[in-house]
């Protein structure tokens, strides 16, 4: 493993994201470029006119007005282009010698919105993953849903779509600069710094669009400064040759002292692809141009990468910390000036409900370092967590859980006790004593296969083999259980993820005792 990777792993912090173009066309079909998108855009004017030899004569005639590094040459470049082909997309729109669909001549009127950048918006509202990526986007949504604050620089809404697909809460969108205007709650937040397709008029892809940027961009600096004494920052999608990249980190580099610079190589995280690179290869640069010290990771394997970042885990995800904020500032603050402030009992489950009761004389509210606040899971929402829901339920709130359990009752618990000092918990004695009993009861998957009454111990190979003898599902469930050792583990864990969900959707709280007995059967294959 990288030792930035390592760090961060260590630290347990989770990061702050800058997400550029580079992860869409990983992700979606058919996703340009900025010179691809820019090339589009020009064949639709049918100017006859090469678009290189365009590019070219713009290039020439930003050298000629003084010296300026390769990478910004190509910068301002595209700018250029994307200033000139709006001007002239928008006089072929009101010409009438283009149609944008669901955009008029009247709407342009009265909005007074660019067509050209209705044109983008439309261009990048619709998106499709492409095939073949599923398991390295679901491990790549799993490590977006724990990054602290994601900014793009993309148009689209890819990212804040696999995040909100994936969680209750979702996140915030700032759209432009609006969230370094006001005053945020830092997390589980999405800046779109240079606009999104939601809002047209919000595109930045001209020179004008950039000049207004630019302007408020000690703001951006500013804030992402505040953001990396606490946190590290990571740079997915965008090549150390990208323009946008590189004022980014020389904007936040020349606000530091020469003492933080030095500590930003840690904190500053470039993730550059390599084709075909297996491995993450780890360097670390001094770039004069850009004033610091930062560590690029080169690599093709995203699924690597993504599988290590999403094990940095804080407890509680940061949805969960926005909505939490979101809720005491309301109560503390809001209600506190009324002078209406009592006290409160949280919990991540039912802070929807907090929320809407603010205002009720009969709400109690308690803030405490040394009180557990917690709310007890039922029997299938910690089931269904503890092998399919990406362990939302805190370990102790789980340990405690377990622990309320009948001592004979069957229920997975390997993973919460894995390497966890039972003694130094906050639990009670009573609680911590039934707890070391359960471990030592049930030592082995024999310790429930032996159980099983001789009636279902029918030999099988495959789930497949014993769904098609047409049992009753108790029996099912058991003939399962005394074969798991010869079934595929994946196949079970397949089996029980659908019966799960069919509970869940059927409302159900409690589970046969063969089901719990192959739950924890699985436990022990999956997690021993």
């Amino acid at each position: 493993m990288s030792n930035a990777l390592r760090i961060l792993k260590e630290k347990n912090e989770y990061p702050i994201v800058f997400i550029g173009s580079g992860i869409s066309r990983r992700y979606l079909s058919g996703f340009p470029g900025w010179n691809e998108l820019l090339k589009e855009f020009w064949d639709d004017l049918n100017t006859s006119k090469d678009f290189y030899g365009f590019l070219n004569n713009l290039r020439r005639e930003i050298e000629e007005r003084g010296i300026i590094s390769e990478y910004d040459l190509d910068y301002q470049t595209n700018i250029a282009a994307g200033s000139e082909i709006e001007v002239l997309y928008n006089e072929k729109f009101f010409r009438e010698e283009t149609v944008i669909p669901g955009f008029d001549q009247e709407k342009a009127y009265k909005t007074r919105w660019s067509p050209f950048k209705v044109a983008l918006s439309n261009r990048f509202s619709l998106y499709q993953i492409k095939q073949g990526m599923t398991e390295e986007y679901k491990l790549f949504k799993a490590f977006i849903n724990k990054t602290q604050i994601v900014i793009t620089t993309n148009y689209d809404t890819f990212i804040e779509d696999s995040v909100n697909s994936d969680t209750n809460g979702g996140m915030k969108k700032y759209i432009g600069q609006k969230g370094f205007f006001e005053p945020t709650v830092g997390w589980s937040e999405i800046y779109k710094i240079h606009g999104c397709v939601e809002e047209p008029s919000s595109i930045v892809i001209s020179k004008p669009d950039y000049d207004r940027f630019e302007k408020n961009s000690i703001l951006i600096s500013a804030k992402i400064i505040t953001m990396l004494i606490h946190s590290p920052i990571i740079f997915l999608g965008y090549s150390l040759t990208d323009g946008n990249v590189r004022k980014i980190i020389r904007d936040f580099s020349s606000s530091m002292t020469p003492d933080e610079i030095k500590k930003m190589a840690s904190k500053i995280i470039i993730v550059e692809r390599e084709e075909g690179q297996r491995d993450i290869v780890e360097q670390t640069f001094y770039d004069k141009d850009l004033g610091c010290e930062y560590t690029v990771l080169k690599t093709d394997n995203y699924e690597l990468l993504c599988s290590i970042l999403t094990e940095i885990d804080q407890g509680v995800h940061p949805a969960e910390v926005r909505k939490y904020q979101h809720v005491i500032k309301k109560l503390i603050v809001n209600r506190g000036k009324s002078g209406s402030l009592n006290t409160l009992l949280l919990s991540p489950e039912g802070l929807e409900d907090i929320e809407r009761r603010i205002g009720d004389e009969k709400l109690v509210v308690a803030l405490g370092e040394t009180t557990y606040i917690f709310q007890m899971p039922d029997l299938l929402t910690y089931v269904y967590d503890y092998f399919f829901g990406g362990k939302t339920i805190h370990t102790e709130i789980a340990l405690r859980f377990i622990a309320s359990q009948a001592a004979t009752s069957r229920i997975p618990f390997l993973k919460h006790v894995e390497g966890v000092d039972i003694d130094s918990t906050s639990l009670h004695s009573t609680e911590k004593e039934k707890l070391k009993q359960r471990i030592e009861r049930y030592a082995s998957p024999d310790s429930c296969i032996r159980s099983i009454s001789e009636t279902y111990k029918i030999r099988a190979r495959t789930i497949a083999e014993i769904v098609a003898q047409g049992h009753q599902p108790y029996k099912e469930y058991e003939i399962i259980s005394y074969n798991s050792l010869r079934i595929n583990t994946e196949e079970i864990g397949q089996y029980l993820k659908g019966k799960l969900e069919v509970c869940k959707a059927d409302g159900l709280r409690s589970l046969l005792t063969p089901f719990r007995r192959l739950l924890m059967i699985y436990d022990f294959l999956t997690n021993k």
